[in-house]
């Protein structure tokens, strides 16, 4: 596919929301060409003048930021001011049109560092710029026995005689059978291997229990929070993880859970395998395959087709939001930076498309979040509120 072409194909599908992590990496490719940008501001262009009664989701969300659109419209097209006073049917749909794709589209495009005219992609001056989480977590014991993991490593081995670091590093010597639950605070993460090899990444303000040896016909752990499963396959002896009220059975595959109570709901995202979720009042099993993911919430499972491989990117350093609510976005940037987030005020319709490193600090995060929303947060120390 010749590449005009080929930057047609990716916007069309960057617009409609059905684009891949591949295809968006090319699309950021694309864009980084200078001899591109005529094209993409052509493409820009057409979509914002086309018939609103193509897209009527926008027509009924476009008044209410259609003031708020305008400004930024067009510096970003390079439009003169003149052509705002023509205050003509050209204009009403232009502005309605536009307004709350620009808060999507400028928003994904600032993040992921596209050349975007009227963008500049810089920290702001906070007097105590709260810096990233790290690799931090507690290992406690059935008997009480606390151990503080090293912030300079990043996974825990446990086996039937001890606790070490991926390194070799002997953390404490333990009696087999016993207990334990790995916990991260606000701000940490960690990595564990459990004794039958089966990796789990933990996310932020999460815990993880099980045994330090798996006995019985199966491998039972408990999570409250978020993690990520690489399961070792083992027909004889299956792999069951608990939480508030469901339950995820496994042989060996690769899987997203996502059970932190605040959210009240639970999502399983699927990337390889094959798991089967059940919970208290609905008789059969939900099954789910590769690129599925499981909404369990009101005690009934909503299956549907994901970019699973948006959903475990946390563990490899990154934010990834595609459509996400903003406040949902806000929530994880809340546990990874370890805030007080007061959401009153904040728009609930708002929808993301964002990538951003873990490794940034908050400043860069709110920077951008003000500059392509206009909302304009107050950060005072930890706690973070929308300014009036």
């Amino acid at each position: 596919m010749k590449g005009k072409k080929k930057i047609e194909v990716l916007f069309k599908k960057y617009i409609e929301n059905t684009i891949s992590e591949n295809e968006l990496s090319q699309f950021h490719a694309f864009s980084q060409m200078e001899e591109n940008q005529k094209q993409l501001e052509e493409l820009m262009e057409a979509y914002f003048l086309s018939d609103l009664n193509t897209f009527p989701e926008l027509h009924e969300k476009s008044g209410a930021v259609e003031s708020l659109a305008w400004a930024g419209i067009q510096k970003s097209l390079g439009m003169h001011k003149s052509f705002r006073a023509k205050k003509s049917l050209l204009f009403t749909r232009f502005a309605a049109a536009a307004a709350v794709i620009l808060l999507m589209l400028s928003l994904s495009l600032y993040f992921i560092n596209m050349p975007w005219q009227g963008v500049n992609f810089r920290s702001k001056d906070y007097g105590n710029d709260i810096q990233p989480g790290t690799n931090r977590a507690t290992l406690i014991s059935s008997t009480g026995v606390v151990y503080k993991l090293s912030e300079s490593k990043e996974e825990v081995v446990i086996d039937k005689n001890s606790i070490r670091y991926k390194d070799g590093t002997v953390v404490a010597d333990q009696q087999s059978g016993q207990d334990v639950t790995l916990s991260t605070p606000r701000g940490g993460q960690y990595r564990v291997t459990l004794v039958d090899g089966t990796k789990v990444w933990l996310n932020a303000a999460s815990s993880l229990s099980y045994p330090t040896n798996f006995t019985g016909k199966e491998r039972r752990v408990r999570l409250v929070g978020e993690a990520y499963f690489e399961v070792a396959h083992n027909a004889k002896q299956p792999f069951i993880v608990t939480t508030d009220g469901q339950q995820v059975k496994v042989l060996g595959t690769s899987f997203n859970l996502n059970a932190y109570r605040e959210e009240h709901k639970t999502v399983t995202t699927l990337v390889n395998g094959h798991v089967q979720l059940s919970t208290e009042g609905i008789g059969t099993p939900q099954q789910l395959f590769p690129g599925e993911q499981a909404v369990l919430q009101n005690a009934g499972f909503e299956v549907a087709k994901v970019d699973a491989a948006l959903f475990g990117s946390w563990k490899d350093g990154q934010f990834r939001f595609k459509a996400t609510p903003l406040v949902e976005a806000l929530r994880q940037i809340e546990r990874w930076y370890d805030l007080d987030v007061d959401y009153t005020g904040i728009p609930t319709d708002i929808q993301i498309h964002a990538s951003i490193s873990r490794d940034k600090k908050l400043s860069t995060v709110i920077h951008a979040l003000e500059k392509i929303s206009d909302l304009k947060f107050d950060v005072k120390g930890r706690s973070v509120k929308l300014m009036r």
